[in-house]
């Protein structure tokens, strides 16, 4: 298991992600203010309002982590779904402003010339944000964590904004106020495609909220490890759901009809060890035991290519239908 309790963790990175965002979002709107840049100020609001994300998350890797309880039998992990969604949510909200602005911008006419000092510290912010983008994108993918993706997704649009300031501030000293409507039409083309990262986001949140299934290639995955295990006949009725960034299985598993209740229950036990110590992102495997016998025989996940009770499963075939 990766290290929980480092910088490179899910806590780590998101209070980096904190204390970044708290500098830049200063900076950038003293600098703002001072240089007489409109697009650096707006730059810098966004980076104070990315501090909400932050505190969710942090707020909610605490809280999703919480063991089960009465209220809660199956755990907290759907508030990392709810807080995932709250940031597609304001993410698309940023959008939808942004592409406002821009219309508003250009309604105007061109914006006064700005100050040396804001296009380097737009070169500088953009420079940090993507970096945090990068290295928290890294920790998400790490610990598989789609709540930190969301919210190495709204870093980005830091960056972007950042981005779309330095171009602005860098036509507008270059060219004069006449090319000062440049950054209008970039921000166009940010909001446009952070739109759709948004969106993107947003579909994720909802399918984890409503109980979706996990891609094929990770039910295959998990599926590999029930036939393999001795004992094992075959099995059916295999389901999984997403549960924030954690994973529920459920699954029907057959055994010899011969065997004593014990003996198919160390069986089951084995298939869930085998499963939660592969995979660390499932949280519980629910298994229920039947005989392979009659037509209890579900003929899927068949082990071996025609299994009997009188005869050994074979683990090097298996068929499913």
């Amino acid at each position: 298991m990766p290290d929980r309790t480092s910088l490179l963790s899910p806590k780590g990175i998101t209070r980096l992600g904190l204390l970044i965002n708290v500098l830049l979002g200063l900076t950038k709107c003293l600098t703002g203010w001072l240089a007489g840049s409109r697009a650096l100020l707006a730059d810098g609001i966004h980076s104070l309002t990315d501090l909400a994300g932050d505190i969710a998350v942090l707020f909610t890797l605490d809280y999703a982590e919480k063991p089960r309880d009465l209220r809660h039998p199956y755990g907290h992990q759907k508030f990392a779904s709810m807080v995932a969604l709250f940031i597609a949510l304001l993410l698309l909200a940023f959008c939808i402003g942004l592409l406002f602005e821009c219309l508003r911008q250009l309604h105007r006419g061109p914006a006064p010339v700005p100050g040396q000092a804001a296009l380097w510290v737009a070169a500088a912010a953009l420079l940090a944000k993507e970096l945090l983008y990068h290295a928290t994108a890294f920790v998400a993918r790490r610990f598989r964590s789609r709540l930190l993706l969301a919210n190495a997704w709204h870093h980005r649009t830091d960056s972007a904004t950042s981005l779309l300031a330095l171009i602005g501030i860098g036509l507008a000293i270059w060219g004069g106020p006449g090319w000062a409507l440049a950054d209008t039409l970039v921000g166009f083309l940010l909001a446009a495609y952070l739109a759709i990262e948004g969106g993107k986001l947003l579909r994720g949140a909802v399918n984890d909220l409503v109980d979706s299934a996990p891609d094929p290639d990770t039910l295959e995955d998990l599926r590999e490890h029930i036939l393999p295990t001795p004992g094992v006949v075959a099995y059916h009725a295999f389901r999984a759901r997403r549960a924030g960034d954690r994973l529920d299985v459920d699954l029907h598993l057959q055994v010899r009809p011969e065997l004593s209740v014990g003996e198919g229950h160390a069986i089951a036990r084995r298939v869930k060890e085998n499963i939660l110590h592969t995979h660390p992102e499932v949280m519980d495997v629910l298994i229920h035991l039947e005989p392979a016998t009659g037509d209890a025989l579900v003929p899927k996940g068949v082990s071996g290519s025609n299994p009997t009770p009188a005869s050994p499963p074979h683990h090097d075939k298996k068929r499913r239908v």
